[in-house]
């Protein structure tokens, strides 16, 4: 059987992270308890999420450095100086008892720098195809400026796009184009790059049938002709609130519901709104509902949504190959996925595999809801 191909077009940005015990207002400087340097952005968190979430942990002899080159087929995959040697990523293609033959390809941008060289390295070490990342000459890899609060784990971000703002329409005009020179099954893509370039994308995938899922993070809103070709729309709060021209305090367990019709009324086809500890609400033309967090202890927040869209992604794509779609189950599984990853530093370290995610078990988040009204649809629950 071929492989089916889901392909990430996204933002790898360069997290460099300050955990301080508040974060500082205008003006004020604060001193920050910890410093850390990760690897994340956006398509590159999402990419690494995919392909986890749909395999089992990775196996296999270590390779040294010219073994590593010629499975990377790029250059630049070698480790930095001192880093271990690396475990052989699954090939894209090949198949075990688990992946059902999904294969996940990255395409993004990178600078001629040394985050660029350790993002091709990470992600192949991960088993994601890096053959549709670009390096970019003399222009830097993204970075993104991570403050945390070491009280509350919630986090602010402020990146500038480096490499990924090279990307433009003309790169997305054709379906082969959404996979780096191959038509892919599903594409997943967020808003790091630039709006027109991700409705040109949206646009691309939706008049030959490519399923589409956006994840419109940082959100902008999009023309409302676009809507039409998204299959699967994840936001979160705030992201439903400017998607939607809403005020933030107005999306809540009253509109939740009002939102995701909208959308739907929209053209698309399968809406996600995450909504942090109160859980993840869903809605198609089939089925709508709430489903509650998971109770975890919380250490980082910044690669939630990742984790949750990768697992979606992976999830959907399963089913669809089975001649299935259940939203609800995509949905646990990625609320799943999502409480593993927070409970670990850094927006990558805590992506789990999909054996982690199937042996998850922690209890759920009890949620008070006010009762149904008029304006007010009833919510189901995970129990």
């Amino acid at each position: 059987m071929a492989s089916r191909i889901i392909s990430i077009i996204g933002g790898l940005d360069a997290d460099l992270i300050m955990i301080a015990d508040r974060t500082p207002d205008w003006g004020e400087s604060v001193l920050a308890n910890e410093y850390l340097e990760a690897l994340g952005g956006k398509g590159a968190n999402s990419a690494i999420a995919t392909y986890r979430t749909c395999h089992r942990k990775l196996a296999g002899k270590l390779l040294d450095n010219e073994e590593l080159k010629k499975s990377t087929d790029n250059l630049y995959a070698k480790p930095a100086q001192g880093q271990s040697p690396l475990l052989a990523p699954q090939q894209p293609g090949t198949k075990d008892d688990y992946e059902d033959n999904i294969c996940v390809k990255m395409i993004g941008a990178v600078g001629d720098d040394r985050y660029g060289e350790e993002f091709i390295t990470e992600l192949s070490k991960n088993g994601v195809d890096v053959s549709g990342i670009v390096t970019v000459a003399h222009t830097r890899t993204s970075i993104c400026f991570v403050t945390v609060d070491e009280r509350t784990r919630e986090n602010k971000c402020l990146f500038t796009l480096g490499a990924t703002a090279t990307w433009k329409k003309e790169h997305f005009m054709k379906p082969e184009d959404l996979g780096g020179g191959m038509r892919p099954d599903l594409v997943v893509a967020q808003m790091e790059i630039d709006k027109e370039v991700v409705e040109k994308m949206i646009e691309t995938a939706g008049k030959v049938n490519i399923d589409f899922c956006l994840n419109a993070a940082p959100a902008t809103p999009i023309s409302e002709e676009t809507y039409s070709h998204i299959t699967h729309l994840l936001v979160n709060e705030s992201e439903a609130a400017i998607m939607s021209g809403r005020r933030k305090d107005e999306v809540n367990e009253d509109t939740w519901s009002i939102i995701a019709q909208e959308f739907l009324e929209r053209g698309v086809q399968n809406v996600v709104l995450t909504l942090g500890a109160k859980g993840a609400f869903y809605a198609n033309s089939k089925e709508s509902g709430h489903c509650l967090a998971f109770d975890v202890d919380v250490v980082d927040s910044t690669g939630a949504g990742d984790a949750f869209t990768g697992a979606y992604a992976a999830a959907y794509l399963r089913q669809k190959a089975k001649g299935q779609w259940n939203i609800r189950s995509a949905v646990i599984r990625s609320s799943k996925a999502a409480s593993i990853a927070i409970q670990a530093m850094g927006a990558q370290a805590g992506i789990p595999w999909g054996d982690e995610i199937d042996n998850f078990d922690a209890p759920l988040k009890r949620l008070e809801l006010p009762p149904p009204t008029s304006t007010t649809s009833v919510i189901t629950t995970l129990e």
